[in-house]
C-alpha cells in the first residue's frame, strides 16, 4: 500500500504512528516520507485558538436571535387587504374604509363640509367669532391612503394582528404629525382596523361618507353623533 494512504488511513481511526529519528542497528531500513503540505504554517497561539471549542450561545441569547429574525406567515393564515383614507379636515383626523373602491372628490368635499360645520359649532360653543372659520383654508381637507398588505414580503408577519398594528402606527403619526384634537371614524367596517379604547384622543364613530352620500336623510344622524367632537376641545 501506498505509505501516505496507509498513514492517512491509520491517523483517521486514530492509531499513532512513531518513525524512529535514527537508524537503528540491525533493524530494517525506514523509509521516511517528506510531505510538502500547502496549507499555511500555524503559529503555537493560533493552533490554541484552533482547538479551542466555540462557546455556545445562551438560551436567553438563542430566544433573542429568535424574535429578531423574521418569522415566516404560517402556512393557510390569509392576508387582509385594505385601504383606508386618511383625511386631515378641521381639527380632526377622518378614517374611512374604501372598501375597494376609489377615493371620490365628493366625499372628500362632504368631508370639508362637516369639518368646516364642526368648527363653527365648536366656536359657537366657546362664544367665539365664527366668521372667520368661514374661510375655506381652515377646513381644507389633506388627503393620505393606507394600503395594507404594505409590502409582499411573506417572512414578516401580514395577518390581522399585524395589520391592527400598522394602522395604529401610522394613525398616531398622523394625530401627532398634524395635532389633531380628535379622530373620526366613517363607517363600521373602519373598526375592525383600529380599535378607539385604545387611543388616547376623542373618537367617535358615525356612517361611512359613501353612505351619507346615498341616504341624504341620514345626515341629521350623523351630526348628532359629530358635535360631542367638538364639544370635546
Amino acid at each position: 500500500m501506498n505509505e501516505v494512504r496507509r498513514a492517512t488511513y491509520l491517523d483517521a481511526i486514530g492509531v499513532v504512528s512513531y518513525v524512529s529519528r535514527q537508524q537503528q542497528p540491525g533493524a530494517a531500513l525506514t523509509r521516511r516520507i517528506e510531505v510538502v503540505s500547502d496549507a499555511p504554517s500555524v503559529t503555537p497561539a493560533r493552533a490554541e485558538l484552533l482547538v479551542k471549542k466555540p462557546v455556545k450561545p445562551s438560551r436567553a441569547e438563542d430566544l433573542a436571535e429568535m424574535k429578531m429574525a423574521p418569522q415566516p406567515q404560517p402556512p393557510g393564515e390569509t392576508v387582509p387587504r385594505f385601504s383606508l383614507s386618511a383625511i386631515v379636515a378641521g381639527r380632526w383626523l377622518w378614517i374611512e374604509d374604501l372598501a375597494g373602491m376609489p377615493l371620490a372628490t365628493d366625499q372628500v368635499q362632504l368631508v370639508q363640509s362637516m369639518a368646516r360645520a364642526l368648527l363653527i359649532a365648536q366656536a359657537q360653543n366657546q362664544a367665539k367669532d365664527t366668521a372667520a372659520l368661514l374661510l375655506p383654508d381652515l377646513a381644507k381637507p389633506d388627503v393620505e391612503q393606507f394600503h395594507w398588505p404594505i409590502h409582499n414580503n411573506r417572512q414578516f408577519d401580514l395577518n390581522a394582528t399585524a395589520a391592527r398594528a400598522g394602522v395604529a402606527a401610522f394613525i398616531n403619526r398622523r394625530l401627532e404629525q398634524r395635532g389633531c384634537a380628535g379622530l373620526i371614524l366613517l363607517g363600521k367596517v373602519s373598526t375592525t382596523w383600529i380599535h378607539a379604547q385604545e387611543l388616547s384622543i376623542p373618537t367617535v364613530c358615525t356612517a361611512a361618507s359613501a353612505e351619507i352620500l346615498a341616504s341624504p336623510s341620514c345626515k341629521p344622524v350623523v351630526w348628532r353623533e359629530l358635535l360631542p367632537i367638538a364639544n370635546s376641545g
